[in-house]
């Protein structure tokens, strides 16, 4: 009787572990990009599950085109690019909101996001 309640009490125990862990979500820059941003400005900016995204602020006047993709490298290096080609924009991963000074650079946690020297909160 003793051994069958331990094993159930470990079994409970493992599930709520993975339940804890899985939970937690992903702190990867691809998992916390995707979403909505908003800046101070009102300037709207998407990153889609599906690798789509809108971000304006690549607008390339001569073109008439934004980036309306994303992808996210290993090394957490993040490329804007236009489906015609003439939008390219590539920004490094930094750790901290220092990004607001250096427009190669952006920084993304849960709720900030900041590229291209603007701070943005997620909406959703």
């Amino acid at each position: 009787m003793k051994r069958s309640s331990i094993k159930w009490i470990l079994i409970i125990c493992l599930v709520f572990t993975v339940f804890s862990i899985t939970a937690c979500g992903s702190n990867k820059p691809k998992d916390l990009l995707k979403g909505t941003w908003v800046s101070e400005k009102n300037d709207i900016l998407e990153f889609h599950e599906d690798g789509s995204c809108v971000a304006p602020f690549t607008y390339n006047g001569a073109w008439l085109e934004s980036a309306d993709r994303y992808t996210v490298k290993d090394d957490g290096t993040l490329l804007l690019s236009s489906a015609g080609g003439h939008t390219d924009s590539s920004y490094e991963l930094t750790d901290s909101e220092e990004a607001l000074d250096n427009r190669s650079q952006y920084f993304v946690s849960k709720e900030t996001l900041v590229i291209d020297g603007d701070e943005y909160t997620k909406t959703e």
